[in-house]
């Protein structure tokens, strides 16, 4: 990927609806959204990353639209702050996990396009920093993986129908237009069987397959609630939980536990065999 193509993007003034550039990835791949933020999106991600890794398959990541992105400390002056200026952790970890080179900065535009560094929803952040999203890196980052990977990882922002700019384009949309199956990250906790139900009718509502679910950050000790949940979501979505990942001290924003990688092998392992002959 040439850096000038990125450079050309950025001076374009005037705002381009996503729909009129984006198209569907073409290629195998999986869309990761959530119930809602701060679900472990990244985390799971990461470990699915890590799993297909495992397989030897050429996977790609890209964290579409990420915002709460802190400065890169080599770029930028402080105002007026580029996509480039930023750094994106959630992109990083999921790059690391698929053997990427973060020190790249062409490969992260692919990986990372669009950044904001207000840490709300992206339309909001939008507004914040007065620029709205650029789609023709978006565009250009999901060219490059139709060439330079085997299987892509989308990741999305917040949950399923969080705006990402004024015209609110959501997540949603995004996914979409993509066209890739999803995995919903989701919880098992009090409230979990609404919030994941609220999340999959609505994906299923834009014909989007629902691969499974995947719940992240459940409680070593089971009470009736967990336990509850974890049994009673598969049954009532009507798809299989592909994993459940324990809540653990080691995942941080810079590494996900190899065990997650471990749970989340065989359902990357029958996906890409399934995907792979069609």
């Amino acid at each position: 990927m040439k850096s000038d193509k990125f450079n050309e993007v950025e001076e374009l003034k005037t705002p381009v609806h996503p729909n009129k550039i984006l198209s569907a990835f073409g290629k195998p791949g999986l869309f990761i959204t959530g119930t809602n933020t701060d679900i472990g999106k990244t985390t799971v991600t990461g470990a699915l990353a890590g799993a297909f890794r495992r397989l030897n398959i050429r996977v790609g990541v890209c964290k579409a639209v990420a915002s709460g992105c802190p400065k890169n400390p080599n770029r930028g002056n402080g105002k007026h702050l580029t996509d480039d200026d930023l750094l994106s952790p959630d992109a990083l970890l999921a790059a690391t996990m698929a053997g990427l080179d973060t020190t790249n900065e062409d490969i992260m535009r692919a990986i990372s396009p669009i950044r904001f560094a207000a840490p709300v929803s992206p339309h909001v952040a939008a507004q914040i920093e007065n620029r709205e999203p650029d789609w023709n890196r978006l565009a250009l980052a999901i060219n490059y993986w139709r060439e330079a990977c085997d299987f892509l990882l989308v990741e999305g922002a917040g949950g399923w129908l969080v705006p990402l700019n004024r015209r609110l384009f959501t997540i949603a949309d995004l996914a979409q237009i993509l066209a890739l199956p999803t995995v919903v990250v989701t919880g098992a906790y009090l409230g979990t069987l609404n919030h994941t139900s609220l999340t999959v009718e609505s994906i299923r509502a834009r014909n989007i397959p629902v691969v499974g679910l995947v719940a992240n950050r459940v409680p070593i000790e089971r009470d009736i609630s967990v336990q509850s949940s974890l049994d009673e979501l598969p049954q009532l979505m009507h798809t299989p939980m592909l994993a459940v990942l324990p809540q653990d001290s080691q995942v941080t924003l810079t590494h996900v536990p190899t065990n997650f990688v471990d749970a989340l092998e065989p359902f990357a392992r029958q996906w890409w065999n399934q995907t792979a002959r069609s």
